[in-house]
């Protein structure tokens, strides 16, 4: 199926990580198509070593909160005083509220033992995050440290997991600017400025 040209771009111009969501339910036909967007997208060997986890039960929800809290507060006492300074700096907490105001948390999770397992779990996740942003919802990829779901999710231990995406309708972060095209790519040499038409 042919995409209009500006379309796709339109979409990911659009999309925005929000930490703060309202209670309006998100339907069961958005969250096929934003599993479908994963499903559709391309890993190593073909494998497709991930498997995603819709979490919609509020009891669920809160344990998956607290598991993920309790391994932050970990990392954080953990971190080198150069970390713990960007964290605050940059008002990042082990509290994350968003696991429990988000009508629907999509946990990812890949099989290591695939090839290019990490990189192509990712797509997924982007696919995911884009089919949302057409959805008119809004998601945060969250990437909790070191906590384990195996037990709380029946997921095999093989597995790990990526990403936690909340998803609903949120507020959005102030838009951070953006790098310009000439910053971040080159015609054939490092530096070289690239053709191109004019963009906004």
């Amino acid at each position: 199926m042919a995409v209009k040209q500006s379309q796709l771009l339109e979409v990911i111009r659009a999309r925005q990580s929000a930490r703060t969501f309202s209670d309006a339910p998100v339907s069961a036909d958005a969250v096929t198509r934003i599993l479908e967007a994963a499903r559709h997208a391309p890993s190593g060997a073909n494998r497709q070593g991930w498997h995603f986890v819709v979490v919609d039960d509020p009891d669920l929800k809160r344990r998956v909160r607290k598991t993920c809290e309790e391994a932050e507060r970990q990392h954080h006492a953990a971190a080198a005083e150069s970390l713990r300074s960007w964290y605050s700096a940059h008002d990042i907490t082990p509290d994350k509220p968003f696991l429990e105001q988000a009508p629907v948390l999509v946990v990812c999770f890949y099989d290591p033992s695939a090839p290019y397992a990490i990189p192509s779990v990712w797509i997924a996740i982007t696919h995911m995050l884009l089919q949302a942003t057409e959805e008119g919802l809004h998601s945060l990829p969250y990437t909790p440290s070191g906590a384990q779901f195996a037990s709380l999710l029946g997921v095999p231990k093989a597995f790990r997991v990526a990403a936690i995406l909340p998803i609903g309708v949120g507020e959005c972060l102030e838009r951070r600017p953006r790098l310009s095209l000439d910053e971040i790519a080159s015609r054939n040499r490092f530096g070289s400025p690239v053709e191109r038409a004019q963009t906004r």
